[in-house]
């Protein structure tokens, strides 16, 4: 009896433990966009030259790639520089690392819900991807994006950015 009752709570012990890692989980994974207002605004035919143009003001120029994150530097926001370092290896010359505060940027605010974010302008000052790094428990379980980016920035003929608003993972 008492080897059935030590057997029984180490299976209360392994299920308990199952479902707080199940509910924690859960609440690390976010949407990017949650309420589509990045997917609504991306709908309109100007959305490319305006954000190019708001990123020009803000002296970011042709070649830029582009991490876009807060001033607290979220937990989330750490586990993208494998990420950013892979990419820019990827792109190779004439690119350059840029990092821009959200806080500091209202009207690119008003477009973005959750960072950290990823954009990169090619080396002709067109916008070829707007969104996530990765997706995924803690952007690093999940599925990196660095191939399919580096497809999207270096693709011939210029076919429109790719905005990637429907996506899973560790944001703030």
């Amino acid at each position: 009896m008492r080897k059935l009752l030590g057997w029984a709570l180490l299976a209360l012990w392994a299920v308990s433990l199952l479902t707080a890692l199940l509910v924690y989980g859960q609440r690390q994974l976010s949407s990017f966009d949650p309420d589509g207002k990045l997917l609504h605004l991306s709908t309109a035919p100007s959305f490319d030259t305006k954000l190019v143009q708001l990123l020009h003001h803000q002296n970011i120029k042709a070649g830029s790639v582009v991490h876009v994150g807060t001033t607290s530097r979220c937990y989330c926001e750490s586990l993208t520089s494998p990420h950013q370092n892979q990419l820019l290896a990827s792109l190779g010359e004439g690119y350059q690392s840029v990092r821009l505060n959200i806080d500091e940027v209202p009207a690119l605010q008003a477009m973005l819900h959750a960072v950290p974010a990823l954009i990169v302008l090619d080396n002709q000052n067109q916008l070829r991807y707007l969104g996530p790094y990765a997706t995924g428990y803690g952007c690093f379980t999940g599925k990196n994006l660095v191939e399919q980016v580096v497809s999207y920035a270096t693709q011939s003929p210029y076919n429109g950015a790719v905005i990637n608003a429907d996506a899973q993972g560790c944001f703030c």
